[in-house]
């Protein structure tokens, strides 16, 4: 509680500065436009009011939609510099169109462009003296996150090294937990170091997260932790395993100050939510309503094959691990058991001829829309899970459960025909990285999928 405490005041004061930068450009870019005589009248500072208000809500919109109001830890801050230029200039447009839309032509364009360019020039200098301030104080020990770190002894001591070598990062290191040199059965002991290293020292909100140092030998060891991370929802950031401590540069060119930056980079957006949202209701409700002649001909179809009820239901395990009733159009015979492994490969005895079909074709799950409308499922994300299969789980599964299953997912489209071993990195990649552009390449993706029957049994 006390560290989000700590994030909002930290973007809430952030906020606050940029609305008075943007309040001094404005006003600043009247009293100097308003003597010039040139192109249009300048009307009074009060009428202006309206187009600014405007200007600085989407302004704060999109700084905040950007992250920059997060609790940023580098050493340059170029990448924040160029997002706020990169909003502001959005913001500046939009106003632009804006303008032309509410007929606003009596405006002088030359003060908003004036006020575009004192704003750009003033929201720089602010935001470098905050910066400056804030490194100062961290290198006082104010503003400090204490982290624990995870690798093997050598990283962690690199590690170790670059922090008390740049104080102005604010971490301090609380906890450690250095991984076995080679891969093998996950010990007792191991995981008792995890525990009183990282989750019970996050739950006495003694440390704000883990950095975690990459290595291939540990791949396996790295997997399993992450998945606890996600599970128990703990900030966690992977640096890469070698880098040059001098110019702070990794081979792919990133910094090590960027790699530590963002520990609760992963998390996800309220914006996310709500457009995810929006995208599942309104694509299931169109293809519902596109596809019902369709669905006749399935109804048909399947009552014609074989006796039994025209859909499937069966009890899955969906979001933070809420059972729900997923529904299918049925292909298999209605005495198969409701609850089994589906064998892999072709010739399943339980499946019926046109249920063959629709598997193949994946009409089998256009029910799963009705889900969706729902909201116990999603269009994209993990794949479902029985409720017998995820009684087996492993720690290293459960992550599947921290974002809504759907109907189609990165596996289906990139792996659909592996097993589910190794399955779990396309669902773990996507938890990690799920935008709205991911989602509709995903959903693009899936298209030709269905058409070609890829991985479909």
């Amino acid at each position: 509680m006390l560290k989000k405490v700590k994030q909002h005041i930290y973007g809430l004061g952030l906020a606050i500065c940029d609305l008075a930068v943007l309040t001094a450009a404005f006003a600043l870019a009247y009293v100097i436009r308003r003597p010039l005589p040139m192109f249009t009248h300048v009307q009074p500072f009060n009428e202006y009011l309206p187009l600014f208000g405007i200007f600085l809500g989407l302004c704060m919109l999109i700084f905040y939609q950007q992250g920059l109001y997060r609790d940023v830890r580098d050493l340059s801050m170029f990448e924040e510099y160029a997002k706020a230029l990169k909003g502001l200039a959005y913001a500046f447009l939009l106003t632009l169109v804006l303008t032309f839309f509410l007929k606003l032509y009596e405006r002088s364009r030359v003060l908003i462009v004036l006020f575009w360019a004192l704003a750009s020039l003033l929201m720089v200098v602010a935001r470098y003296a905050v910066y400056s301030a804030i490194k100062r104080m961290r290198t006082l020990g104010w503003n400090r996150q204490y982290v624990s770190v995870v690798g093997s002894e050598k990283k962690n001591k690199a590690i170790r090294q670059v922090l008390e070598q740049y104080p102005q990062l604010g971490y301090q290191i609380a906890g450690e937990v250095v991984l076995p040199p080679e891969r093998g059965k996950r010990s007792e002991v191991w995981r008792q170091k995890v525990e009183q290293a990282i989750l019970k020292p996050y739950r006495e909100s003694r440390i704000y997260g883990v950095i975690i140092t990459e290595t291939v030998k540990n791949y396996h060891y790295l997997l399993e932790l992450s998945a606890i991370l996600e599970e128990h929802g703990i900030p966690h950031r992977h640096v890469s395993e070698a880098f040059d401590l001098t110019g702070l540069k990794t081979p792919g060119g990133e910094g090590v100050a960027d790699a530590l930056m963002h520990l609760d980079e992963g998390q996800i957006s309220g914006g996310y939510k709500v457009a995810k949202r929006v995208l599942d209701e309104t694509v299931s409700l169109t293809a519902l309503a596109l596809s019902s002649p369709l669905w006749l001909l399935i109804v048909l179809a399947i009552k014609l094959d074989s006796r039994g009820p025209v859909f499937f239901r069966q009890e899955r395990v969906g979001y933070l691990g809420r059972r729900f009733r997923i529904f299918k159009f049925r292909s298999m015979y209605a005495e198969a058991p409701k609850y089994a492994v589906t064998p892999r490969g072709k010739g399943d005895p339980r499946v019926t001829a046109i249920g063959a079909f629709l598997r193949k074709t994946s009409l089998d799950e256009l029910p799963q829309l009705i889900n969706v409308i729902k909201g116990d499922m999603s269009l994209v994300g993990p794949r479902p899970e029985m409720p017998f299969m995820v009684e087996k789980y492993k720690t290293i599964y459960r992550s599947r459960f921290l974002v809504k299953p759907g109907v189609t997912g990165l596996w289906q489209v990139a792996g659909r025909d592996k097993p589910l071993e190794e399955n779990i990195k396309y669902d773990l990649y996507y938890i990690k990285k799920q935008s709205l552009l991911l989602d509709l390449i995903i959903l693009a993706r899936t298209i030709p999928a269905v058409l070609f029957g890829k991985g479909a049994y």
